[in-house]
């Protein structure tokens, strides 16, 4: 059994862009005009095809990334809608992976936004074929002109209109077709179309020696020889088609799909490569796009279905699926049979028979299948493995509990299970604090996660700011003693240890050592002169945060033949520990964090000089083009907690930044003392209750 078309035929295409510029209905529309649909949908009113979410139709824009196909002049067009909101960018980059092109659109009044940039170097970074759709044609303070020469200057001489407007804003009413109708004279075009056609045929023949020579001998270039030298210019990053838009009007919609199936790249044009073996020593080696052979897919979204469970999403590199293939996950080494796979549109999952290198398809109750797993039709070490997909490490943490106790394991098990989808999205539970700490992209990506947790499985949570994972440590040395002695009728209780405690250097842990001689202290009580230490250690001192990098000797005790115990010598030394803590100048360690802050060049003043009153340490600077600067600095944690908030509103919502960790440095006496006096105050008004 063969499908009705060939990888030569597949138009893999995401919508990318900055939020409210106009891509889903753009996804709507030209799903309509392809004949899928019986009426175009729309998000304002919450009637589009691709956002099928109940929080996308609450608010009004993407979230996800949904995906829905169309035939248009014999190529099979896979459409993939992709977020625009900063705060989503896990959704974008999982489209991104999954294509060959990239219509990014550009709202004709607001022109070029902090997602467009982004979007635009991601897909430059992929090797993708770009083109830029200027949509909104027929809003108000709509300027043609301004909008190309802003793209020109952002992104590059590259970018050439392949069709002009025929008028802008009400007045807006279609567009010339600049390779066929650049001698039409049309007195409302805010660019000439000959004008226009010249900027288009320099840029494609620059890329083709032959006809620059033909070209600047005067010889005019046919219409199909220059469409087929465009699909080239894409496909070597050397040609960026500009073209107008407006969904109201169904007007540059044709245009568009005809330029996706006659320039566009399809799966042959793009070059992905493959591991064999474990680690990234081997070499890559190139997945050559064939419909038979062994298959390569990658996954590059899940998500969970309320009737058919968990769905992945997988694109065909190499090779077919058909319902009876065996699926192997080339990570892990599980298998199952692919079963039904499903063509998505929208919401509705439309079964097929078999896919072929190229396709995207969806596949269900696979639930070992993670966002990057490599699947094939064979097993083995030796197997070509995808390189994993990159998303940004998520950096906005949330400390969450359960509004109702019991339900403590069930909101660990659902933000387990939404974190599976979301590859921007983290659950942890702190070793230090004992917190339940979420992590995302922004406040507003948190705020979905949490609406979803509550309308998916009906768990409500509260959030607050995480607890800074401070540590204790000593700087000096110094000993201490102490007696354990209860007596309450019957068996009492003794135990008398002393400790000396020294520092240790940055990282090197706890170290115990028995120098006790003459039996002062029994052999089987020194494990718990040890623990009783350890025990301490987990509680603090000063603060309440564990201690560190501290050496203990015990050198000296006293026992009692029948009063001494274990639990004892454990009071014992603890109660001796936290005295020679106390007298060995003891300080808190806090994290540092390694951050990177991308901002337009007109915020870096305001962005370092923000950062300087976090006790921030500016350690470089970039300059990534584009009028992007990136600041490199060392800040404490506990001074960007809620960083993604305040930088958003620094820069207007045009900034972005990641953090790792660093190390651990002395928090500076004045906020040390703020920090011990709250936590006596605590322990004060606790002992009070």
């Amino acid at each position: 059994m063969t499908t009705r078309y060939h990888v030569s035929d597949i138009r893999n295409v995401a919508l990318a862009g900055h939020g409210a510029s106009g891509k889903t209905s753009l996804a709507d529309a030209l799903l309509f005009l392809g004949g899928v649909t019986a009426r175009k949908g729309s998000p304002d009113d919450g009637t589009s095809v691709l956002d099928t979410d109940d929080e996308e139709k609450r608010r009004h824009f993407t979230i996800d990334c949904h995906l829905g196909h169309l035939e248009w002049k014999g190529k099979q067009i896979h459409l993939l809608d992709t977020p625009g909101y900063p705060d989503f960018i896990g959704s974008a980059l999982e489209g991104l992976a999954a294509v060959e092109n990239v219509v990014i659109a550009v709202s004709g009044p607001t022109g070029i936004e902090v997602n467009t940039r982004r979007m635009f170097q991601e897909a430059t970074r992929l090797g993708l074929g770009r083109l830029i759709a200027i949509t909104k044609m027929d809003a108000e303070n709509t300027d043609y002109v301004r909008d190309l020469n802003a793209i020109r200057e952002a992104f590059g001489l590259s970018c050439v209109p392949f069709n002009v407007p025929i008028g802008q804003g009400a007045s807006f009413r279609g567009v010339i077709d600049v390779i066929a109708e650049h001698e039409t004279a049309v007195p409302d075009c805010p660019l000439a179309p000959a004008e226009a056609y010249q900027m288009l045929v320099e840029q494609v023949v620059e890329s083709d020696e032959e006809l620059m020579s033909r070209y600047l001998e005067g010889e005019a270039i046919g219409p199909d020889e220059l469409r087929k030298a465009a699909h080239d210019a894409i496909a070597a990053g050397q040609l960026v088609p500009v073209l107008c838009i407006c969904t109201k009007k169904d007007l540059g919609l044709k245009e568009l799909l005809d330029l996706i199936a006659e320039c566009g790249l399809s799966p042959d044009d793009i070059h992905r490569f493959g591991k064999r073996g474990e680690g990234d020593d081997a070499p890559d080696e190139e997945i050559i796009p064939q419909e038979e052979g062994t298959l390569v897919a990658q996954v590059f979204k899940t998500s969970i279905d309320p009737f058919m469970g968990k769905l992945s999403y997988l694109r065909i590199l190499t090779g077919r699926i058909t319902s009876d293939t065996t699926l192997v996950n080339l990570r892990s080494g599980k298998t199952a049979k692919a079963g039904h796979i499903y063509m998505p549109q929208g919401k509705q999952n439309e079964e097929v028979a078999e896919a072929i290198a190229g396709d995207i398809v969806a596949i269900a109750k696979f639930d070992d299948l993670h966002v990057s797993d490599t699947v094939s039709n064979l097993g083995g070490a030796q197997m070509l493995r995808l390189q994993p997909i990159k998303f940004p490490i998520p950096m906005v943490p949330r400390a969450v509990e359960p509004k109702a106790r019991e339900d403590e394991a069930k909101i660990s098990a659902g933000l387990a299970k939404i974190a599976d989808e979301d590859p921007t999205f983290s659950v942890r539970r702190d070793p230090q604090t004992h917190e339940l700490v979420i992590s995302g992209m922004s406040d507003l990506h948190l705020d979905v996660i949490q609406q979803r947790l509550k309308n998916r499985y009906k768990l409500d949570m509260n959030t607050h700011t995480p607890q800074v994972p401070y540590l204790e440590t000593i700087t000096t040395p110094s000993e201490a003693n102490h007696r354990h002695k209860k007596q309450t009728g019957g068996r009492g209780q003794f135990a008398e240890v002393h400790l000396r405690l020294r520092p240790r250097e940055r990282g090197a842990g706890f170290h115990f050592i028995d120098a006790v001689k003459g039996g002062v202290i029994p052999n089987n009580f020194i494990p718990a002169v040890e623990k009783g230490c350890r025990e301490q250690m987990e509680k603090g001192v000063i603060s309440g945060n564990h201690v560190v990098d501290v050496e203990v000797e015990v050198y000296f005790g006293k026992y009692h033949d029948v009063d001494s115990s274990e639990q004892a010598f454990k009071t014992a030394s603890a109660a001796a520990f936290r005295k020679a803590f106390e007298a060995a100048r003891p300080v808190l360690l806090e994290p540092i964090v390694s951050i990177e802050v991308t901002v337009p060049s007109d915020k870096f003043g305001d962005i370092t000089a923000d950062l300087s009153t976090r006790r921030g340490h500016v350690t470089g600077m970039d300059s990534l083009g584009g009028n992007l600067q990136v600041i490199k600095a060392d800040v404490p944690l506990a001074e960007v907690l809620t960083y993604g908030s305040q930088l958003k509103s620094l820069t207007g919502g045009q900034g972005s930044f990641s953090m790792e960790f660093k190390s651990y440095e002395p928090v500076p006496a004045h906020i040390q003392k703020e920090i011990v006096d709250r936590y006596l105050k605590s322990r004060g008004q606790l002992e009070e209750e």
